[in-house]
């Protein structure tokens, strides 16, 4: 734990620490881009940096500053907030179990389906605003992390975080809190029992849009947090020098733009209360949120520059208002100088639990009477319409995400769950899903049984090329061939399955030419 400062915080950062350069008495701390230091003679490195991959005197002063900013023991960059997030998630070991919120960051969400789940990590998604669920999806022994993103991005509702963190300590897991909308002017998540604190540094701890990078900061410096650094300096997650220079730049003036930021989204918020053109206005400030009272009690000076808005008149109507903005610009991210506004349903696509209706808005540094004029303009263009219903956030649904973002579907035909597309997208979900049983001992019997009809949804076919000696070549087809989600679907999908039903199966190997593939379901680019 960082010693108490004599004076408050927004000194310490506007001072960058009381940063003196010791060898020119330069305020400004100088830019360090050289990727490697030398040796002495006898082979050591005196000062400890050997490669900027393990780390950089550059990364010194902001590191020190964040973890005196959170009351932290360390403090690590990273080249991005999914760099940092994911790190915790990539220190496990394969069968540990995680707790996540049902809403939260959208790609950390897709990222623990797609990829954590492929490596044996169990995810449950609960809300975590619910201490009881939170309680209930705890397996002793078992969960090791519980993730909190307070307030969660895009609907702001709030987590309790002592609460959860009692919960989680009692079962010998850590708790990591995702603090990059309250950052440290409005919430130290340490203070309240966290042990490991996330930012996505992009956003409001930069502030100016011109930096990719991420944060972790520790409660205390132990094995497990070591092991994240080793992650770290092993996969090249480093921002650059010059990112962790423009970084501590922007840290200088965290809490006058943050406290700016939401003075400003709590205006908006209330102006915008009970008016007609929308359903409902999102943001903890609110009294009337339900979250309200614990953001009382652990955040300080605001509630945060994000709030989002449910448009009267549905999808239309929302996506007709972010059209006539003028001062907001449409554009993703958050934290910065310009105020932003996005369609999250339409940006996260069908694994999102958010409502099609719902617009975010992040909150910068504009006068708040300007940007309230620009909202009401663009309201007066809304769409008429019937407005959309909420996705319902039960376990199904919940469930359904994980599949979708892996490649696949469920569906619902009376009482019983349908798995449709990647079949790789469904086996990790397998034990908490009511699959028919697969009845068929050969390759071919399972192929046309439990296979293709899965992949027939998305205009594929998994054809048998070769079988000998336990090893199973076969070519993906149709929309099949080409797609991003093949890997996926042969590797967790089809040897899976048949490594299960048939007996002396050892390996399955694609021969599909991917590269032919003229219309894939998913295609390699950006989706």
């Amino acid at each position: 734990m960082c010693e108490a400062s004599p004076v408050k915080p927004e000194t310490r950062a506007a001072q960058a620490g009381g940063h003196i350069d010791p060898t020119t008495k330069a305020l400004v701390p100088p830019i360090h881009t050289s990727t490697t230091f030398e040796r002495d003679a006898d082979g050591s490195y005196p000062l400890g940096f050997e490669y900027t991959r393990a780390d950089n005197p550059g990364y010194e002063l902001p590191e020190q500053m964040l973890a005196e900013l959170e009351l932290g023991a360390e403090a690590m960059l990273f080249s991005s907030g999914m760099a940092a997030a994911s790190s915790v998630f990539c220190a496990l070991v394969p069968g540990d179990h995680v707790i996540a919120p049902t809403v939260m960051y959208w790609a950390l969400r897709k990222w623990l389906s797609e990829f954590a789940m492929t490596w044996g990590i169990t995810v449950s998604f609960v809300d975590t605003t619910d201490l009881d669920a939170v309680r209930a999806a705890i397996r002793p022994g078992d969960t090791r992390v519980v993730w909190i993103e307070t307030p969660s991005n895009p609907t702001w509702e709030i987590t309790d975080i002592a609460a959860v963190a009692e919960l989680a300590h009692a079962a010998n897991a850590r708790v990591a809190v995702d603090s990059t909308v309250a950052t440290p002017v409005h919430t130290r998540p340490i203070e309240h029992g966290a042990d490991l604190v996330v930012h996505s540094a992009t956003k409001f701890l930069n502030g100016h849009g011109d930096v990719l990078a991420g944060a972790v900061v520790a409660a205390v410096d132990d094995p497990f947090v070591q092991r994240i650094r080793a992650w770290r300096r092993s996969n090249g997650a480093v921002p650059s020098g010059f990112d962790a220079w423009l970084l501590l730049r922007g840290m200088r003036t965290l809490f006058l733009r943050v406290r700016q930021s939401s003075a400003s989204a709590q205006r908006i918020a209330e102006h915008f209360v009970g008016d007609e053109r929308v359903d409902a206005v999102l943001y903890p400030g609110l009294v009337d949120h339900p979250g309200h009272e614990i953001a009382v009690r652990q955040m300080t000076d605001g509630f945060g520059g994000m709030l989002s808005m449910r448009v009267h008149g549905g999808e239309a109507a929302a996506m007709a208002t972010a059209a006539r903005v003028g001062l907001f610009v449409r554009a993703t991210s958050l934290g910065g100088t310009e105020s932003l506004v996005e369609h999250r349903a339409s940006v996260e696509g069908p694994s999102t639990p958010v409502a099609a209706d719902l617009l975010r808005f992040s909150i910068g540094l504009e006068d708040a009477d300007d940007l309230i004029a620009d909202l009401e303009q663009a309201l007066d263009h809304g769409l008429a319409g019937a407005a959309a219903e909420t996705p319902p956030l039960d376990a199904f649904a919940t469930l359904r995400r994980s599949v979708v973002a892996r490649g696949g579907e469920l569906e619902l035909r009376g009482d019983q769950v349908v798995a449709v597309g990647s079949p790789g997208a469904v086996e990790p979900l397998c034990d908490e899903l009511d699959l028919p049983l697969v009845t068929a001992r050969t390759v071919r019997g399972v192929l046309a049984e439990a296979i293709n009809p899965m992949v027939a949804a998305h205009g594929g076919q998994v054809v048998l090329e070769s079988e000998a000696d336990g090893v199973i070549g076969v070519r993906l087809t149709g929309r099949c061939q080409g797609c991003a989600m093949a890997e996926v679907t042969v590797r967790q999908g089809v040897e899976v399955l048949l490594r299960r039903h048939v007996p002396g199966v050892t390996q399955v190997v694609d021969l599909t030419d991917h590269g032919a593939g003229g219309d894939p379901y998913y295609p390699t680019s950006k989706r």
